[in-house]
């Protein structure tokens, strides 16, 4: 159980609306390899900041309007937290908003940075 993984993924959670990209990427080592969903239209593995920018990028330049709301963060082991995170959004651009929820699965380095970022959407409910 690591409570320092735990603080340190709601600050990453909320980094982006205070920051944005760089915000974020301040929580992220710059070897980390980020996993979109396996439903992504965007599927394959991310690695470094550069391609965090590409994947998370895309998104952020079609909604003027975006901001994440950290719902839940669940400690998983010494190295692992879940963050369940909220995405809102609005773009003029598709005359459309975004309101999806997200779990990261976060498993940070010994430098106390993420490594490494799995991606998730809820199953809807049957």
């Amino acid at each position: 159980m690591s409570h320092e993984n735990v603080e340190l993924a709601w600050q990453a959670s909320r980094a982006w609306n205070d920051g944005g990209m760089d915000a974020l990427l301040q929580y992220l080592d710059a070897d980390v390899e980020w996993h979109p969903p396996a439903e992504s239209m965007e599927a394959g593995i991310y690695r470094g900041h550069d391609g965090v920018r590409d994947y998370l990028g895309r998104p952020a330049a079609i909604f003027e309007e975006a901001r994440v709301e950290p719902l839940e963060v669940i400690d998983v082991d010494d190295e692992r937290v879940i963050t369940v995170i909220r995405v809102i959004g609005r773009s003029e651009h598709f005359g459309g908003e975004i309101d999806a929820d997200f779990a990261w699965l976060i498993t940070f380095g010994a430098n106390k940075k993420g490594i490494r970022v799995e991606t998730f959407t809820p199953t809807p409910a049957t």
